[in-house]
């Protein structure tokens, strides 16, 4: 492509780069235009001789195309592309989920002259209809070895991104603590934990309110484990303070493996993550009886939506982690 100054009539077939303004201050046309024969008499009336046009070479494509293109192969099927109109297309979830995207990927394609992609954080959760991320050509067209170039890393990188949506049906929240303090428990972990739930569309089964002993604990979790609970949460009168607290001996106890105990994000240094066999089991820090934004709501949703989570992804958690 190649940025002309030219007479109007040598302008015909060629994209306008500006827009054009008439003698009174209104545009007359708007830049990216390919003007066309009709347009003369408009270029005449701007009271201007020549304009700034793009002269296409040969082997240009144009940006409506090369978004077009990009768009269709930089992510999954659960991702709807918009039409191209200015070079740019939207990508918009069809499903809800956890919205992943390929950093690596993502940087390479942006280090390539004249396409940019800006997307949502990795891990955001995201519902039906929300736009997950922008594709846009900079110039009004690029070399097609530069689109190449672009077909060739998306297709190593396949898909760049992606929405991992939500599995888990149901969830068992187990409570702990004095019989003094049952109902300050319950009361005040229950209905924030089914709230989040509810927006993954998985359901809450209120478990047993049990005594701090390793015994009833792990007698409990056995439970929710024989009655096919996908997921369980355990959150008692105080959190889990150390790996050789109740709550870990007890998924210790029934053949349960912990992950993590404690994690870099403030609230909620103190969430514990464990697995039995592939059901994540969570003990929940005292923030969880919150509904503002806590450690729970970066890592409920990727839990619910099949991701097993590592300690280096917990760990990674302490970028962006302060979330007062």
């Amino acid at each position: 492509m190649d940025i002309r100054k030219l007479p109007l009539e040598k302008s015909i077939g060629h994209i306008l780069i500006h827009n054009l303004v008439g003698k009174t201050g209104r545009r007359l046309l708007s830049k990216g235009h390919l003007l066309k024969s009709v347009d003369l008499p408009t270029l005449q009336a701007s009271g201007q001789d020549t304009v700034y046009v793009a002269v296409l070479a040969n082997d240009d494509i144009g940006e409506n195309e090369a978004a077009r293109q990009l768009g269709s192969i930089v992510c999954a099927e659960s991702i709807r592309v918009t039409k191209a109109t200015t070079g740019r297309v939207s990508l918009i979830a069809k499903k809800a989920g956890v919205f992943k995207v390929n950093i690596a990927g993502l940087l390479t394609l942006n280090e390539i002259s004249g396409i940019t992609l800006a997307t949502l954080s990795n891990n955001t959760t995201v519902s039906v209809k929300k736009i997950l991320a922008t594709l846009k050509i900079i110039p009004y067209a690029i070399p097609q070895k530069t689109l190449r170039q672009a077909h060739d890393m998306l297709a190593y990188h396949k898909p760049l991104i992606t929405i991992n949506p939500f599995v888990l049906q149901q969830a068992i929240l187990i409570t702990i603590g004095r019989e003094i303090v049952r109902e300050k428990v319950v009361g005040s972990f229950t209905p924030p934990i089914r709230e989040r739930l509810t927006g993954y569309g998985t359901s809450l089964i209120s478990g047993p309110y049990v005594s701090k002993s390793v015994t009833d604990i792990s007698k409990a979790i056995k439970t929710a484990l024989s009655d096919g609970m996908d997921l369980i949460i355990l959150a008692g009168e105080t959190s889990t303070m150390d790996e050789d607290d109740i709550i870990p001996r007890a998924i210790k106890q029934v053949g349960g493996q912990i992950i993590q105990h404690g994690v870099p994000v403030e609230p909620g240094n103190l969430l514990m993550l464990g697995y039995y066999q592939d059901i994540p089991i969570v003990g929940a820090p005292g923030c969880a009886r919150s509904l503002k934004h806590n450690v729970i709501d970066m890592v409920l949703p990727r839990l619910v939506s099949g991701e097993r989570l590592t300690r280096q992804d917990l760990v990674a958690l302490g970028h962006g982690g302060y979330l007062k």
